[in-house]
This record gives structure tokens, C-alpha cells and sequence, in this order.
């Protein structure tokens, strides 16, 4: 089977060789924010975790179907499309705009606890699934010497394409005091339910 992740994120395509080595990228063309707008016009809670989840999930399956449907529907592919957020009490997380932002975003998540939900999406001619994962990831509380770690941290070049601000996997792992759940969900791709859902949808790749 053909196997296409549908993202351009050297860190999803370093973790999908968890799963194969076989596998092709094809970045997927969507207008994300808009996704995102719509997903939020239309829920009906005010919880940011689950609104987050709903978000992860549409985008994850806006990304795969759009490249599944790229590629000419084919009946011998398998699109893998995966979204990531970090949600807060009051906020839903994406990419810091600039240092001023990931400054904010850091101290905020250093002052509670915080959810990293991926939403995956798997496409094929037999149909689509899609699910999420969540992880809680706690960080060292606010107070001086966390702060300085903060400001050197978003002094380097890491935090402005991560969800959150911070890659857990990189330097931003002197934030993090511990986490409960996936280490590679954080990252932005949960290879052991990636697994357990292809098991289960008998796809064997």
C-alpha cells in the first residue's frame, strides 16, 4: 500500500518511520484558519479542550481528504493527515505570531497545567476515519528561574512553528517538569494510536 503523509513537518515525518519507512510526503493546500473559524463559529460549549479536539480532527481530515483527492482518489493509498493544539483553561493554542507571543504563551502555560490534543485523520477509497490523542503536559511554575528559561528559549528559532511555542523534544524540554500520556503526541504524531488504529481498521502497512 502507498502510504502519504499528508504534512510538511520534519517532525511528523521523522515519527511516521516509527510505522514505515516507506512512506512519501505531500503537504496538504488548505486555508487552516478558516477551518478553524468555522469549527469554533459552530460549537456548542464553550470547553476549550473540546472545542480544540473538534478543531484537530476537521483539520486533520481537511488536510488527507484534500490530498487524497489530489492524487486522483487512488485504491492503493493510505493519506495520514494529523493537526496539533495546546489548550489551556481559557485558550486554544497554535503558533506563536512573534517572540512577544511566545513569551505570553509560555508564561501562561507555566501557570497551568496544559492539554496537547492531535487530531489524526486516515483516508482511503474505503472511507475515512478520524480520532485524537491527549496528553497533559505540566511545566515548571512561573517564578524567576523559569521565566529566564522562558526568554532564552524564545531567543532561539524553536518555538515559532510549534503548536504551544515549545518542541518538548528540543530545547523547550527545560520548560516541562513532567507530562501524563504520549511523548510522541506532544511532538505532533502518536504513533502507538496511529498503530492501534490501523489495527483496528485492518490496514496493514
Amino acid at each position: 500500500m502507498r502510504i502519504v503523509l499528508a504534512s510538511a513537518s520534519p517532525r511528523r515525518r521523522e515519527l511516521i518511520k516509527k510505522i514505515t519507512e516507506s512512506f512519501e510526503t505531500v503537504p496538504a493546500q488548505i486555508d487552516e484558519a478558516a477551518v478553524e473559524r468555522a469549527v469554533i463559529s459552530c460549537a456548542d460549549t464553550t470547553d476549550r479542550t473540546v472545542i480544540g479536539d473538534k478543531v484537530v480532527q476537521e483539520l486533520a481530515r481537511e488536510k488527507a481528504f484534500s490530498v487524497f483527492m489530489s492524487l486522483g482518489e487512488p485504491d492503493d493509498t493510505l493519506v495520514i493527515g494529523a493537526d496539533t493544539v495546546v489548550c489551556i483553561k481559557d485558550e486554544i493554542l497554535g503558533k506563536p505570531k512573534d517572540r512577544e507571543d511566545a513569551v505570553r504563551m509560555l508564561r501562561a502555560q507555566s501557570l497551568e497545567p496544559q492539554t496537547v490534543i492531535t487530531g489524526v485523520a486516515l483516508v482511503s477509497c474505503t472511507g475515512i476515519s478520524t480520532f485524537s490523542e491527549k496528553t497533559m503536559v505540566y511545566f515548571h511554575p512561573l517564578d524567576e528561574v523559569q521565566e529566564a528559561r522562558i526568554q532564552a528559549y524564545c531567543d532561539t528559532d524553536e518555538p515559532y512553528d510549534k503548536a504551544g511555542g515549545y518542541g518538548i523534544q528540543l530545547g523547550g524540554a527545560s520548560l516541562v517538569d513532567h507530562y501524563v500520556g504520549d511523548f510522541d503526541n506532544v511532538i505532533g504524531f502518536p504513533t502507538g494510536r496511529i498503530l492501534s488504529e490501523l489495527k483496528a481498521l485492518d490496514i496493514d502497512i
